[in-house]
């Protein structure tokens, strides 16, 4: 029997419905303005745990999920140098644990302590994934989601993190030995004990868990499921108070909650960007594609405050500020600690970490949607390519005309109608014959900075067909490489000539059901550590923009769209953000 404090709601059989205690406020902060202070806390209360914390705003259906049982975070292989083996990747697999004990075999695969490496290849990784969630299925009732419920993305247990573009691109075109940023390529978690908005309340979040006795991987150090909810319940009932103090004295939640400017500086000049074009121009021309996304890279640096370690900023701090400014239906954000599987060794410090990996994601891209049929199990998918951009206007009567300009423009349709047509093709290897439909083309959809051309496509997958399965073959979007996919990417790492690293993958969910949610990551920073080795503690942060290139493409248009898409984040990073009351 799960039991934990506060009048939790108890489960008595061996696969549960999620257990969730009664909500707490935290303050009435959004989920963006949580998140930092949540992170704090939960590392303040137990640094060893693998805290692995991830928030997905998901179209207005929040999910921030706390401690993974089990994670999977994927990086280059250990050889890439060497270019030995270079389709084989390092693949750390962590159990969730509060608690480090001296005598624990890192090496034990049974051991709920520790992280094991194994080396596989990005098909035997899906396949471990499908694995994995089709027994996690078999051994969870999932009756509780009723069929409104499931007709609105939402998650309710599975699998949340990212895929990033260079291995899906390195998968695609593995000849081109395209290069892989030296950082996580993809990392997800299960995450069973996450936090969710009450139902029908308009603040205030819950705990939800689906933790099972019969399962020993479940005693976290010698602590059993019940008192381990009722520890986790105590961190959180700590934070609420603090956050509930902090918003009534609000001088002291100022100060916790203020950030120093971070400015960062294109990697290409006007010039640079200029001579990538027109070599872009070179290729389309000579029919390699029709269309290729041409990105260029904007990067700064966090560097600790006085020499302190400790004070350093993270990326997360800047979460609050940037989301308020975009609202962005895809957003999200999830922090990946340390690639050498070391969990014996942790530094005090999550800022510390070295190889401490954030991504902040304010994407307004939605990449897949999977739904099932309750009654008949059925999977569909939904896609919404984005393609066909105008800044939004200064007033009412500029933002309609610039509007109206892209409703109206050639060019934009053509580029959009491109991608639909690739992504008609890539859901074709996995849809029930005839099912692939587009309801929807050209319609436009306006966001804090810029108009976009946005068309859907629908389809109904094939009854063997995983939706995995779907998401792994299908990346990296089409919007965001071109056509031709994969002379896109090919001719993409020639010009770019650095690693996009997550930057225009996907990050989202998949419950074990199926259903689930991923976006492309657009509009998104990415923090690591140096790459050099070196004791400075610089952590870097990148940014990236671009656009669909076409024979009828204009240089200086293409240029001002890459500053019309980032243009607002870069403001909110560079300027002290002002404290919203």
């Amino acid at each position: 029997m799960l039991v934990s404090n506060h009048n939790t709601t108890e489960q008595t059989d061996s696969a549960p419905s999620p257990a969730s205690k009664p909500s707490w406020r935290f303050g009435d902060l959004s989920a963006a303005e949580l998140m930092p202070q949540l992170q704090r806390h939960l590392l303040d209360q137990d640094i060893k745990a693998n805290w692995q914390l991830v928030w997905l705003n998901n179209d207005g259906r929040p999910i921030i999920g706390l401690l993974p049982k089990v994670s999977w975070s994927v990086y280059p292989n250990d050889e890439q140098a060497l270019n030995s083996s270079p389709n084989i990747y390092k693949v750390i697999k962590s159990c969730r644990s509060t608690g480090v004990r001296r005598d624990i075999d890192v090496n034990s695969d049974n051991n709920s302590y520790a992280g094991t490496t194994a080396y596989m290849s990005y098909l035997q990784w899906q396949e471990e994934l499908i694995a994995y969630s089709n027994t996690q299925k078999a051994n969870h009732d999932t009756s509780y989601i009723n069929s409104e419920e499931s007709s609105k993305p939402s998650y309710n247990h599975g699998l949340i993190g990212f895929i990033g573009y260079d291995i899906a691109a390195h998968e695609l075109s593995p000849a081109d030995r395209i290069e892989l940023a030296m950082q996580p390529c993809a990392s997800l978690g299960h995450y069973d004990i996450y936090l969710t908005p009450t139902a029908h309340t308009d603040t205030g979040w819950a705990l939800k868990t689906h933790l099972t006795n019969d399962d020993t991987s479940e005693s976290i150090g010698h602590k059993t499921n019940d008192n381990f909810i009722t520890t986790l319940t105590s961190y959180l009932d700590e934070l609420d108070r603090k956050l509930s103090d902090k918003y009534l004295n609000k001088p002291q939640f100022k100060d916790a909650s203020s950030i120093t400017p971070l400015v960062l500086s294109p990697r290409w000049s006007k010039l640079d960007y200029q001579q990538a074009f027109n070599r872009t121009q070179d290729y389309l021309q000579q029919g390699d594609c029709y269309q290729i996304n041409l990105t260029q890279k904007w990067s700064g640096s966090l560097a600790c405050k006085n020499n302190d370690v400790q004070s350093a900023f993270s990326l997360i701090d800047y979460l609050p500020a940037l989301y308020r400014n975009t609202k962005a239906p895809f957003a999200g954000y999830v922090s990946v600690k340390g690639n050498d599987g070391d969990y014996l060794n942790r530094s005090n410090s999550f800022n510390a970490d070295s190889n401490h990996f954030e991504l902040l994601s304010c994407s307004p891209e939605l990449f897949f949607t999977f739904t099932r049929e309750v009654d008949t199990g059925k999977h569909s998918i939904r896609t919404k390519p984005i393609k066909g951009t105008m800044p939004r206007g200064t007033t009412d009567e500029q933002d309609e005309m610039y509007k109206q300009q892209l409703v109206n423009s050639e060019k934009d349709r053509a580029e959009n109608v491109m991608i639909v047509d690739l992504l008609r093709n890539d859901l074709g290897k996995y849809a029930k014959i005839g099912s692939v439909k587009v309801p929807q083309l050209f319609a436009i959809e306006s966001f804090s900075n810029v108009h976009h051309m946005v068309s859907t496509i629908t389809a109904e997958l094939k009854t063997d067909t995983h939706p995995l399965a779907v998401l792994f073959g299908s990346l990296p979007a089409g919007s965001i490489t071109g056509t031709p996919k994969k002379r896109a990417v090919e001719i993409i790492a020639e010009l770019e000539s650095t690693p996009r690293g997550a930057y225009c993958g996907t990050m989202g969910y998949m419950n074990f059901d199926g259903s689930g949610q991923w976006n492309v990551l657009i509009r998104t920073l990415q923090a690591n550590a140096s790459s050099d080795n070196s004791l400075n503690e610089e952590r870097h942060i990148n940014l990236w923009a671009g656009g669909g290139i076409t024979v009828a493409s204009d240089c200086d248009a293409e240029y001002q769209e890459c500053l019309d898409k980032v243009g607002n984040l870069l403001s909110v990073l560079a300027q002290k953000p002002k404290i919203v009351n």
